[in-house]
């Protein structure tokens, strides 16, 4: 198995500058009502205590401050958002934060769908790719064969469900990111040929938009096909 591509491509943000991003935005209802209260501080020492594995430290530090902005729709869903990353990023550690990033997730696309029309950073469609990759990186240190199906399952509808959204946006990164992930719970479900078609489909955004992770999906691509028709080994091999 490959490994699991984020849903941004690139690496991951070294942990002050993604600490930074998380706190910089983010006002508490009391320091929006006046108080000087400063959430800032807050998400600082939670992002530090759960990149040094405190979790049980750090989730209820986050909490607070998304509990916060319960007055500030938009900027509670903003810090959910970046706090269900931070979870799905953590998850290789601690599977059980998975289901908490999921959470966070779903209730932004609540928040989402209940307001059509309402400007936002992220689309429904970019949310849903989001929990299926809840579902997806969570399936890969599932021992119980039922319940890795099952996720895999869950992720793959949910993938499919972005896709044409995707598509409409013109979110192409997004859309290439989408297709490889489909393309991989493919495979780990045993079906090479569709798993070829979405890697395709990702290697055909790679390169017309030249994204930096074409020669990576073109190996796996290549790798998929070569399972699916092995080449004849050439030598001297007796008929």
């Amino acid at each position: 198995m490959l490994r699991l591509r984020p849903l941004c491509r690139g690496r991951l943000l070294a942990p002050l500058g993604l600490a930074i991003c998380l706190a910089s935005p983010v006002v508490t209802h009391a320091q929006a009502a006046g108080a000087d209260i400063d959430a800032s501080p807050l998400i600082l020492q939670a992002e530090e205590l759960a990149l040094e594995g405190s979790y049980d430290e750090a989730l209820p530090l986050y909490e607070r401050a998304i509990a916060g902005l319960a007055s500030e729709p938009h900027r509670q869903n903003q810090l959910r958002y970046r706090y269900g990353i931070i979870l799905n990023a953590l998850g290789g550690q601690q599977p059980d934060l998975y289901p908490l990033a999921r959470s966070q997730f779903e209730a932004v696309l609540g928040y989402i769908e209940s307001s059509p029309g309402l400007p936002f950073e992220h689309s429904a469609a970019r949310v849903r790719s989001a929990i299926a990759h809840t579902y997806h990186q969570h399936s890969a240190l599932q021992d119980n064969p039922t319940k890795r199906a099952a996720m895999l399952r869950n992720a793959y509808l949910l993938y499919r469900s972005a896709i044409d959204a995707l598509r409409r946006e013109e979110d192409w990164q997004n859309l290439a990111i989408t297709a490889f992930n489909i393309g991989q719970v493919c495979e780990w479900q045993g079906n090479l040929e569709e798993a070829i078609e979405w890697l395709e489909r990702a290697v055909a955004l790679d390169q017309r938009h030249g994204f930096a992770d074409l020669e990576e999906d073109q190996a796996y691509l290549t790798a998929l096909r070569e399972l699916v028709n092995p080449s004849r080994p050439v030598g001297n091999t007796a008929i």
